[in-house]
């Protein structure tokens, strides 16, 4: 696992993404346990609203994250799901999670083959940055992307159990009306956290990021600056 930290470090690798609703942020931001997965659920059916019905990894014991950037292409087939709770948030989390033993991960969308192509430790590390790999298409990396990020747009990361609210450092949203809004309601919110990096990232929320980052450059954002 020393290897994989350092491998973090070599890549600049500086987060874990993961999408969750405005509604649920609302929880997270007040429990220490923070992100739960949805098998640890089951004694609070209120916040078991799952996003993927099929979940066709398996895995419900397990939260998908990805790597620098999110899956976008996840929230584009699932946002519209719910008819009442359309607002979205991107988690910013601690690439440390990456370290942990109990970690999983997959070079491209974990559900592919119900599952088969996910591994643990510094091989399925290793496996995301791999050139080429094969996703729904042979993915290739091109001579200037970013090297924090995997070959294919849609690997994921699969923390086991939870993700504590301590390893959640920043939330963006696509615009400053929303992260105004956002913040607003968590201030309301008795005994949440409120020190989280709150960044205005558009980009974030658009599959087009992907062909940013292969020509070596980073999605625009922007801290949040009260006004």
């Amino acid at each position: 696992m020393n290897n994989i930290k350092s491998e973090i470090s070599q890549r600049g690798i500086t987060r874990l993404c993961h999408f969750t609703k405005v509604n649920k942020l609302l929880h997270i931001v007040r429990n220490e346990s923070g992100v739960v997965a949805n098998a640890f659920l089951q004694d609070q059916l209120d916040l078991l609203d799952k996003n993927d019905l099929l979940r066709l990894d398996g895995r419900e014991d397990y939260i998908c994250c990805s790597v620098e950037y999110p899956n976008t292409w996840y929230l584009r087939r699932i946002k519209n799901n719910d008819p009442i709770f359309k607002d979205w948030v991107v988690l910013l989390l601690n690439p440390d999670l990456m370290v942990k033993e109990t970690t999983l991960f997959c070079h491209r969308n974990a559900a592919a083959n119900r599952g088969e192509y996910v591994k643990a430790g510094e091989t399925g590390f290793r496996g995301m940055f791999n050139n080429p790999v094969q996703g729904r298409s042979t993915i290739y990396r091109s001579r200037d992307m970013l090297a924090c990020c995997p070959t294919d747009g849609q690997a994921e990361v699969l923390i086991y159990q939870n993700i504590a609210l301590s390893d959640i450092i920043g939330i963006a949203a696509p615009t400053k009306e929303h992260v105004r809004k956002i913040k607003s309601m968590v201030s309301l919110i008795p005994d949440a956290r409120q020190n989280f990096e709150w960044i205005v990232a558009p980009e974030l929320f658009d599959v087009n990021w992907n062909n940013i980052i292969r020509t070596g450059r980073r999605p625009t954002e922007t801290p949040y600056l009260e006004e």
